[in-house]
């Protein structure tokens, strides 16, 4: 079944599920992104913030000395991420994925959690990605396994296989990327 990319978004009316106890015992977002590699001063863009999960264990990591930009296509996510007062050096920033609205060399990092089935088409987000990293910078995407109960995530036929992500990342530019983990319910996607 075929789908637009505005079929596939999240629905802000329903955030308070992207910040649950449950959803932070579930994913234990300092342990996952403290196993990536990112220091204090660098500079992370978060593709898909919403209301922060993601972003606040990002802005700890990097400190004050860096900065998380916090990308979501939703000005409601962007208000909710905002009203949690992260500190300073968290920047929101809006934009309608695949088009990445900040300069080229722009992010040492990309983290994606659960964005890249949203976004139509995926390959020209790739391209994109490319564009905002550094020479050298590096991407992780999480996302949802299609093999994987529906329970918590979007519908089935919505998830991309971690083929098929890596497949998109070597079109967009990556050629060393591939499957680093994964859960009952996810996996993640390393690209450099």
């Amino acid at each position: 079944m075929e789908t637009n990319a505005a079929e596939r978004r999240f629905d802000p009316n329903r955030q308070h599920v992207l910040t649950g106890a449950d959803r932070w015992e579930k994913w234990q977002p300092p342990r996952l992104l403290g196993g990536l590699g990112i220091k204090p001063g660098q500079s992370v863009l978060d593709l898909g913030c919403g209301p922060g999960f993601w972003t606040l264990p990002l802005a700890a990591i990097v400190s004050p000395t860096g900065v998380v930009w916090a990308l979501d296509v939703s000005q409601a996510l962007l208000d909710a991420l905002a009203a949690r007062q992260p500190p300073p050096h968290v920047r929101l920033l809006r934009s309608e994925l695949p088009a990445i609205n900040l300069p080229d060399a722009a992010a040492d990092w990309v983290w994606g959690a659960f964005v890249v089935h949203e976004v139509e088409p995926p390959a020209e987000l790739m391209h994109e990605i490319r564009h905002v990293l550094r020479p050298g910078g590096r991407v992780a995407l999480l996302d949802w396994r299609p093999d994987a109960s529906p329970g918590d995530g979007p519908p089935i036929h919505h998830r991309l296989a971690p083929e098929l992500v890596i497949e998109h990342l070597h079109a967009g530019g990556f050629p060393h990327a591939s499957q680093t983990w994964q859960n009952a319910d996810g996996y993640l996607v390393e690209a450099q």
